[in-house]
């Protein structure tokens, strides 16, 4: 069985795993944000990171979670999606993790197509689980959005 290392991350009280050769860097959040007019309320913003201009998403605004004040864990976790960089403000990086592939479950088809959906699977480790967002999805979604 071949394993699959993630970056695991806390956004709410749920947590979340995104391929490790996604993530770029996990940063402290910047101060230094520029607000986008009329853009949709999750779109914080862009940022100058070392010269690369990227967007900075809240995923607590975008995964619907009540609380989105900003706390001292919060992190920017960089994600390299298909060759764009994007920030997203997570309320805990916790670890990187690496399970085997029989400890993942697809999501039934019923509930992979609702709404704007980018979570591929669920990761059974101890008493938690994890869900793995699919990163091509996260891209479309967010910027389908902003079109």
């Amino acid at each position: 069985m071949k394993n699959i290392q993630m970056v695991v991350f806390a956004v709410g009280k749920e947590y979340y795993g995104i391929d490790i050769f996604c993530a770029q860097e996990i940063i402290r959040i910047p101060k230094n944000i520029t607000k986008v007019p009329n853009m949709p309320s999750f779109i914080e913003g862009m940022l100058n990171l070392r010269d690369q201009v990227i967007p900075v998403v809240d995923l607590r605004k975008r995964f619907g979670v009540e609380n989105t004040e900003t706390e001292n864990d919060s992190r920017l976790l960089v994600l390299n999606l298909e060759g764009m960089l994007l920030g997203n403000i997570v309320d805990d990086v916790s670890e990187v993790l690496s399970v085997g592939e029989e400890s993942i479950e697809s999501l039934y088809v019923e509930i992979a197509h609702l709404g704007n959906n980018c979570i591929k699977g669920i990761c059974k480790v101890e008493d938690r689980l994890i869900m793995l967002l699919d990163v091509t999805k996260l891209k479309n979604e967010i910027f389908a959005s902003v079109s």
